[in-house]
């Protein structure tokens, strides 16, 4: 049997958001520190920073705002865009996941 299998991403001359930057920055949220979403998705952070960085530069916007622990370390929260914007990133993809089941049972219902 075949499956739909697709990927959907936010361009402005070159990628600029996906489901990498998308999963970084709920990883952020999540466990508070760019750093550990980095490690949870098996990413350097160097290259988690520089996906961050460029995606808020072609957006517009910071994602992230680094904070101060004092000795305890830092760690990184979302700005209010970021939380936004991954809010309608989030059900935009649902819609579009829904919409791309329906085309697809349409056209393959018997496979």
């Amino acid at each position: 049997m075949v499956k739909l299998k697709y990927k959907i991403w936010l361009q402005d001359e070159g990628r600029t958001f996906g489901k990498g930057v998308y999963n970084l920055l709920i990883g952020v949220k999540n466990l508070g520190s760019l750093s550990e979403a980095a490690k949870s998705m098996g990413m350097s952070y160097n290259k988690a920073h520089n996906l961050i960085k460029n995606a808020g530069k072609r957006l517009g916007f910071e994602l992230l705002v680094s904070k101060s622990r004092g000795n305890k370390g830092g760690g990184s929260i979302l700005t209010p865009e970021a939380e936004d914007f991954i809010k309608t990133y989030n059900e935009f993809l649902d819609e579009c996941n829904e919409a791309l089941q329906d085309i697809f049972s349409k056209h393959f219902k018997n496979n």
